[in-house]
């Protein structure tokens, strides 16, 4: 079929209903008669342009928010005074204001744009993480980290909404996974980083932990800059993409989700973004995941130190299971997409290993199996949350409902983030019983929410197809048609 003809018979579909007026099998027709090349084609450029800066941008983001690790054990305990849970506090401050502007923010984005809004966050974190260097009391320090929850608050939901602008839902856990791999990444790269950096002579104030803050602020600033000049806003302002192209682009996402393009914000995108059983499971697993893959990322220097490494020697010993979490993120993100499954990853992978590791921890002596079951932990860890949030994405219609939603569920996941910072305090050190028992329940929740989710839109998509949600239709409007979302009897969810 050719380039012309593939739009046609979109376009023909598009007539008179704002794609939203069909059937089930008619939305499949004009998805299969979109021609495969030219898709292939668009998918290639958002792929070559969207997704590695939205990594870039996430790498930062996760490298400046994990930094404290690192710091701690190149003596910043000692200079300020950081006595007692002061520590935690300072942790916990960040998730705090960043639990809190999840939902406004991505609301912000999808209202400015990803390209304004994505490189204005990324300009404002860079530069409190700078600011982080120059603090000299325990208050500010816990202050500049509120700060960075602030500005961070808007980048994983941020980046999730922007993506799935771009990506059928099919395609969308592998570029999901690519850029949150990134977060397990970010531990090799950031430990790496760390001793670089602190190897730097002394320049006035500035030295070991201190370099650490200023010159990975000063990174992030730049990616910021990058992030303006490469990010588009949405397909159709995609300067890279023909005008046929661009048609394409917008039309297959909304003839997948059923949805009219919502450009205000009403009050039924907030009911189905925060009212249904998809967001709750959604919101359960991701505070579980995320409370064990931020548990692993602030403290995984502390628990290489109670395996009896020195300081720098638990620095670089984070690197290979970072490494192979990154590995394992991205392979479990294309087996994922290629079987257009979501719930087995979960319920046979990421939460297994998670279980495993932390029976390990709390069981074997041994520094090598310990040592292993770190590398089990970072692979589950890092690669529960972007399949979670896949996930949501992909049972979310619209981009409005699916901003609020994607924001939503990982506000609540992010309080995870917030009860991390107190599972291994100093005070149960080596053996840290507490927090090796707080995350192997974590990764059993993880099995038992996928499970469910997967039980309940099993059922739910067998009772759409036997014609039981029909009656959803009756007395409807177009336009109240094009509202309904994920509530659509044709819609069917991702399992």
């Amino acid at each position: 079929m050719s380039d012309q003809n593939s739009s046609a018979s979109v376009s023909e579909k598009e007539k008179g209903s704002s794609s939203v007026g069909y059937s089930h099998e008619d939305q499949i027709d004009a998805l299969e008669n979109i021609d495969p090349k030219v898709e292939a084609r668009i998918r290639r450029k958002f792929d070559m342009r969207v997704v590695p800066m939205a990594t870039l941008i996430y790498l930062m983001a996760f490298i400046d928010r994990s930094n404290m690790g690192n710091a701690k054990n190149l003596g910043m305990t000692q200079d300020l005074e950081l006595t007692g849970n002061r520590f935690s506090i300072t942790l916990t401050t960040f998730f705090i204001t960043y639990v809190l502007c999840e939902v406004p923010t991505n609301i912000m984005c999808k209202k400015f744009g990803p390209r304004i809004w994505l490189s204005m966050i990324v300009f404002a974190f860079g530069i409190v993480s700078m600011c982080l260097a120059f603090c000299t009391s325990y208050a500010g320090l816990a202050t500049a980290r509120a700060f960075l929850g602030l500005a961070e608050a808007g980048i994983m939901p941020g980046i999730s909404y922007m993506l799935s602008t771009f990506y059928r839902r099919h395609e969308l856990v592998t570029r999901v996974g690519i850029y949150a791999s990134f977060a397990s990444l970010a531990g090799a790269f950031g430990g790496l980083l760390a001793i670089g950096f602190s190897k730097i002579p002394p320049w006035g104030m500035m030295h070991t932990w201190r370099n650490i803050f200023f010159f990975e602020g000063v990174l992030t600033f730049a990616a910021g800059i990058a992030c303006y000049f490469v990010l588009p806003d949405s397909p159709e302002t995609a300067t890279f993409l023909t005008e046929e192209e661009k048609h394409v682009a917008s039309m297959r996402i909304r003839l997948e989700t059923l949805t009219h393009e919502q450009t205000k914000l009403k009050r039924i995108h907030f009911v189905l973004g925060m009212k249904n059983w998809n967001i709750l499971f959604m919101s359960v697993g991701l505070f579980c995941s995320l409370l064990c893959m931020n548990s692993i990322a602030l403290f995984m220097p502390s628990l290489l130190a109670s395996m009896g490494f020195d300081s720098v020697k638990s620095q670089l010993m984070t690197v290979p299971p970072y490494a192979c979490g990154t590995i394992f993120c991205i392979a479990a993100a294309i087996v994922s997409d290629r079987f257009k499954t979501r719930g087995p990853i979960l319920i046979f992978a990421a939460g297994p290993l998670i279980i495993i590791a932390f029976i390990i921890l709390l069981t074997v002596e041994t520094t090598g199996v310990r040592y292993m079951a770190i590398f089990f932990a970072t692979c589950g860890a890092f690669t529960g949350s972007p399949v979670f949030v896949a996930w949501l994405v992909n049972n979310s219609s619209g981009p409005m409902v699916r901003a609020i939603a994607s924001a939503f569920a990982v506000s609540v996941g992010s309080l995870g983030g917030l009860v991390a910072t107190w599972t291994y305090l100093a005070e149960e050190a080596p053996e840290y019983k507490a927090g090796h028992i707080i995350n192997l329940c974590a990764g059993c929740v993880i099995v038992i929410s996928a499970t469910l989710a997967t039980l309940s839109f099993r059922w739910e998509n067998r009772k759409r197809a036997q014609g039981k949600r029909d009656y959803l239709l009756v007395g409807l409007t177009e336009e109240q048609i094009g509202e309904l979302g994920h509530t659509h009897p044709d819609f069917r969810y991702t399992t």
